[in-house]
């Protein structure tokens, strides 16, 4: 199973501008009495929901990324070591040729 690079890096440029606008929109407050009526209480509540909501998006979508690498990592280290194993035996059958042309 390979790493689905393509849509990853097709994902990371809007994973990174979410990312900024969530934070852009945390840092900025409202300047001003602090308001008292329902209704600007209830857009402010509404905004938090939405941003909320966002945030979740955004954790989904890096957690997915996550587990493609973790999972394409996990398949690169099986391969590694199996090449590893690959290469030991090449190494060993090189030495027996090598000390086979000198004995003969």
């Amino acid at each position: 199973m390979g790493i689905p690079w393509t849509s990853i890096l097709a994902a990371a440029p809007a994973l990174a501008e979410s990312a900024r606008r969530l934070l852009a929109e945390t840092r900025t407050r409202r300047v001003g009495a602090a308001p008292v009526d329902a209704a600007s209480l209830a857009d402010r509540v509404a905004a938090l929901e939405q941003r909320d909501r966002e945030t979740a998006e955004l954790v989904e979508r890096l957690t997915a990324q996550n587990t493609a690498l973790t999972v394409g990592i996990h398949v690169l280290v099986a391969r590694v070591r199996a090449l590893m194993v690959v290469a030991g035996l090449a190494a060993v059958l090189a030495l027996a040729a090598l000390v086979a042309v000198f004995l003969s």
